[in-house]
């Protein structure tokens, strides 16, 4: 069992021994300590002699064998380093034996795994190199993703693959889409319902997502449905907001971390804005219905927020902030979210349409709460205080 002092005790001798302290990994699971270190001991040292002794005295299980020279492959280049991450029911082992084999196959060797759970197990985070000289190119990496994917589906748990690399865990900058991201539902099917065209939208939204009606185009023909509807009836709706589970301790997470997040929405100012009042959020970019006499006229003024001007703003907002894209997070469900995610260093489909998770560096299908999204951002419960 780990207690305070155990590593200390054997370094001391290390040191006093004259023993040359190659390397040195340290572990702890559930309060069982693992300790491994290489050391080159001199045959006049009593280095070793003192360390077995110690270890005795400690109640420590200790087995030392010779450390064989590396091969000649050992010293070349590491292939590329992926984080595979795995979320769902995990403690019967069976879908763990399953992505591992794959890795397996693939001749991914598992140098590190993490639980980011307690106290079940409901998820992990791989940490596994490629073959030395390996050089994943995006199609390939694209492939990987697919498989995984794919094996997430068949075993009922949530799987993403990303790069192990300086940025995953150095995010400082996370957009979301709002319609069925940050809250549930969609606000222009509310709107519609209140005028009495709920049917009409919704066939000209399945228009657009089968390609007949780009975004700027469903976007007026939709908007042109609700002319006449009163704003103050329209801003009662801001009492039945109904946010995503988890999207708020989402927000209070990386905001304790020192994240800036904003919204980026297809939607409407009215309620986008209120909700960054609300949730003390640092930006938030939407489109403005036009307002006569305290009426909606039936169109949208300014600038459209349509699927290139999200990915914009991403940009911009990077900017502002000074960070890389690198260090970018975006988070959406639909087409329009596409080119934000690709734009993103990291870009999470949620609860999304094939189309958007075809194109996302992951995707999370099989949860509900939108906090998941920090075990895919590489953090765990400890970390986050769950």
């Amino acid at each position: 069992m780990d207690r305070p002092g155990v590593t200390a005790r054997i370094m001391k001798i290390i040191a006093e021994e004259n023993a040359e302290l190659v390397d040195i990994g340290q572990s702890q699971l559930h309060g069982y300590l693992t300790l491994s270190a290489i050391v080159n001991i001199p045959s006049s040292s009593r280095a070793l002699r003192r360390v077995l002794f110690e270890v005795n005295e400690l109640g420590v299980r200790c087995e030392v064998t010779p450390f064989r020279a590396p091969g000649p492959e050992v010293g070349h280049p590491r292939g590329a380093s992926l984080c595979v991450t795995v979320l769902g029911p995990l403690a019967d082992g069976s879908a763990a034996s399953r992505i591992t084999g794959f890795m397996a196959t693939q001749h991914m060797n598992i140098r590190e795994i993490r639980s980011l759970s307690e106290p079940e197990l409901s998820g992990l985070e791989l940490i596994a190199d490629m073959p030395p000289g390996t050089e994943l190119a995006p199609k390939q990496l694209l492939d990987l993703r697919g498989a995984f994917l794919r094996m997430g589906m068949e075993l009922g748990v949530d799987l993403a693959v990303q790069k192990d690399d300086l940025f995953r865990r150095t995010k400082r900058l996370v957009c979301m889409d709002v319609d069925s991201t940050f809250v549930r539902g969609e606000f222009i099917d509310e709107l519609a319902e209140l005028v009495g065209v709920k049917p009409q939208v919704a066939e000209i939204t399945a228009r657009a997502m089968r390609g007949e009606l780009d975004f700027k185009q469903a976007l007026a023909e939709r908007v042109k449905l609700l002319e006449g509807l009163p704003l103050d009836h329209a801003l009662t709706l801001l009492e039945k907001i109904e946010l995503t589970p988890g999207a708020d301790r989402f927000v209070k997470a990386l905001r304790s971390l020192g994240f800036r997040i904003g919204l980026v929405s297809g939607g409407f100012t009215v309620f986008v804005d209120e909700l960054k009042r609300r949730y003390g959020l640092d930006f938030a970019f939407a489109n403005e219905l036009e307002i006569r006499d305290g009426k909606l006229t039936g169109r949208v003024q300014g600038t459209v927020v349509d699927g290139e001007r999200k990915a914009q703003v991403l940009k911009d907002m990077a900017q502002v902030y000074n960070c890389r894209l690198e260090q970018t997070v975006a988070v959406g469900d639909g087409a329009n979210d596409m080119h934000m995610l690709q734009t993103a260093g990291l870009g999470i489909a949620f609860r999304a349409k094939p189309k958007l998770q075809e194109v996302a560096h992951m995707s999370l299908n099989h949860h509900e709460r939108l906090d998941t999204l920090l075990y895919l951002m590489g953090f765990d419960a400890t970390e986050l205080g769950f």
